[in-house]
């Protein structure tokens, strides 16, 4: 297919990630680099939380609760302006803007290029377990008008789960509304825009945040936002892991507005700060809760720095004890945290997958989750804590801070054989090594940056002519620092992620899941199966793609899943039991009417599942063949009354 037919679907994921937050951002006064990056985070805050509102009202769920949520919040908006707020900051002359374009465009563009080869087709999909979930919640989305985070988990689960994070179906189900794609197509536009633009621009107000607007560091932090595996890459054919993907690109700007709020320096009034963070916060949640639980621990040392520096400088004994008393309190709140914001005891199984010293060396080395060596990455990493200590101050240290959390909590989940410690620290992340290696990324950036600046500036202090041609020619010396600095980073790391992510999206007679003949044989459900019924199928052989493929409801939309009664008795016992009493009882109940038989390559993977009752059909009395494409077969059930 044309990467063409993808265009409606990034207009229609830009506009929704970026004006109702912008517009917000707007009216709160931000202006620049802020404006720009916390608009995303915001507006996928404005998206859950108008899903909520929107499943407990029962309103359906499209883009009205969005647009009258963002009017009300523009109101709100203009009334802390007026009241409240500080006054917009004067403008002052920041010379050429070209440092901000580069540091946009640059990853933008190399993001953008290694997910289009990667994926091969806007119409591709990752093959990976998670995404039977994933596409398939976005149809549930559409189906029943209804993106709540207390609902989606239904899909699933009949008495509904407490709580799924389901910020990311929300925000594809509306880029299908307004654009008219498929839902996979919808899904990957999304992927495109959070993973070339979210996360780069993010990383750009963080690491601006912490440092300033020198050109070297921002231009720096832009590249290396596409410089490892470890983010955006990994997240998009590990699991796959599309809600903490979410959640992840927008912590950065959390990040950025923590800081903020908690800096030493008073530039501007810090409830401001404190406002933003409060909107920002419910969509990084409701994208995943790990993605919240990654912003309270690599804002961990900040809060610690800035209590730190409260007791020091407190004037009187009264309002130090207030001080350490705060700092104990938020210690043990953040204990209590880690203990209950966590999944079900039951899924936390990971492993470690590597001994205590290959995994510190993974981190020193940028080789998180065992990939290849990122010698840029980590060089610059070196050099940047060097000069964090070379040259220390309050942000240098903080910095230097939040890239040990995240290192820390790698090596701990890679490869401490310490469960209570793994326990303690990691579960919040199911102990699964490559989510804390997408956060170490995060915590490792703006150091990354100070560092490859710092060098460059080491560079041209060594070689005078180097530094006169420099200071001649500024914007090209910045264009060529971006294009060597792209192209250092652009190694076997990088290139290995872009294979695994063509691995799970081409489509091809020996990938993953899906063959080409099953996926024309799901082209044409549409035609084939009238709206309503349901279609059964073992879901191990690929079966339950077809919901969230052709908008045709099956019987089991996931691997794992509460299996009701009469689901179960279809799929043990239709094709020798086909007109029992139980069978036709089980037909009626659940309105299968349709049998999907993907079996020719068989399961996927292992698994426990009894799907017997489906695998002789061709030679049972109690269905007939439609239509079939090599070996993926559909059969339509003539038994209990229903041939006619």
């Amino acid at each position: 297919m044309n990467w063409i037919v993808i265009l409606p679907s990034l207009l229609a994921a830009t506009g929704l990630i970026a004006l109702p937050g912008g517009v917000v951002a707007y009216l709160l006064r931000l202006r620049g680099l802020w404006l720009v990056g916390v608009a995303a985070p915001l507006s996928v805050s404005l998206m859950a939380v108008s899903a909520v509102v929107s499943g407990w009202t029962g309103v359906p769920w499209g883009p009205f609760p969005l647009v009258g949520l963002t009017v009300l919040a523009a109101v709100a908006a203009i009334a802390w302006s007026r009241w409240a707020g500080s006054p917009v900051a004067p403008r002052r002359a920041t010379g050429s803007r070209l440092p901000g374009i580069l540091s946009v465009v640059v990853p933008a563009v190399v993001i953008g290029f290694v997910l289009a080869r990667s994926m091969v087709s806007p119409d591709y999909f990752a093959q990976r377990y998670d995404n039977f979930f994933h596409l398939n919640a976005v149809q549930y989305v559409l189906d029943t008008a209804n993106a709540s985070p207390l609902w989606v988990g239904t899909m699933t689960s009949p008495d509904g789960l407490p709580f799924y994070p389901s910020a990311w179906h929300a925000v594809v189900s509306l880029v299908v509304m307004l654009s008219g794609a498929s839902v996979v197509v919808a899904n990957n536009a999304v992927v495109f825009i959070v993973a070339a633009l979210v996360w780069p621009i993010g990383a750009v107000l963080l690491t601006r945040t912490f440092f300033g607007s020198g050109r070297l560091v921002l231009v720096a932090a832009g590249v290396l936002t596409a410089a490892s595996p470890a983010f955006p890459y990994l997240p998009l054919h590990y699991g796959v892991l599309y809600p903490l993907f979410l959640g992840l690109a927008c912590l950065p700007a959390g990040l950025a507005v923590a800081y903020r709020a908690l800096r030493p320096e008073r530039v501007t009034r810090r409830h401001d700060a404190v406002l933003l963070l409060v909107l920002i916060v419910p969509g990084i949640g409701v994208a995943h809760p790990g993605a919240l639980i990654g912003l309270l621990a690599l804002s961990f040392p900040m809060v610690v720095a800035f209590l730190t520096r409260q007791i020091v400088r407190a004037p009187r004994i009264r309002a130090r004890i207030l001080w350490v008393s705060t700092l104990i309190g938020y210690l043990v709140a953040g204990l209590v945290l880690l203990q209950r914001v966590r999944p079900p005891a039951d899924q936390i199984y990971w492993p470690v997958i590597a001994s205590l010293p290959h995994a510190i060396g993974e981190v020193v080395s940028a080789a998180v989750y065992q990939y290849p060596v990122a010698y840029v990455l980590a060089g610059a990493l070196v050099i940047g804590a060097y000069s964090v200590i070379r040259r220390p101050t309050y942000g240098r240290w903080v910095v230097l801070g939040v890239a040990a959390v995240g290192g820390l909590l790698y090596v701990i989940v890679a490869g401490s054989t310490i469960e209570l410690l793994r326990t303690w620290l990691t579960a919040p992340w199911y102990n699964n090594a490559p989510r804390l290696a997408s956060l170490w990324m995060i915590a490792v950036l703006p150091l990354a940056a100070l560092g490859a600046s710092a060098f460059v500036r080491w560079v041209l202090r060594h070689i005078p002519r180097l530094h006169l041609w420099t200071d001649a020619h500024r914007a090209t010396s910045l264009i060529v620092f971006a294009l060597v600095l792209t192209i250092t980073t652009q190694g076997a790391a990088v290139r290995q992620a872009a294979a695994d992510i063509e691995y799970t999206h081409e489509l091809r007679a020996d990938a993953p899941i899906i063959t080409p003949d099953e996926l024309a044989l799901i082209d044409r459900l549409d035609e084939l199966v009238p709206e309503g019924a349901v279609i059964a199928g073992d879901p191990w052989t690929g079966t339950s793609f077809a919901y969230g493929l052709s908008g045709r409801q099956v019987l089991m939309p996931h691997l794992l899943m509460d299996e009701t009664a009469a689901a179960r008795i279809i799929n043990t016992r239709l094709d020798t039991e086909g007109d029992s009493p139980e069978v036709c009882d089980a037909l009626a109940e659940t309105g299968v009417r349709y049998v999907l038989d993907f079996d020719g390559g068989g399961d996927f993977m292992d698994n426990d599942g009894d799907f017997t009752g489906l695998d002789q059909l061709a030679d049972s009395p109690y269905a007939e063949l439609v239509a079939e494409d090599g070996d993926a077969r559909l059969f339509r059930i003539v038994s209990c009354g229903l041939s006619s």
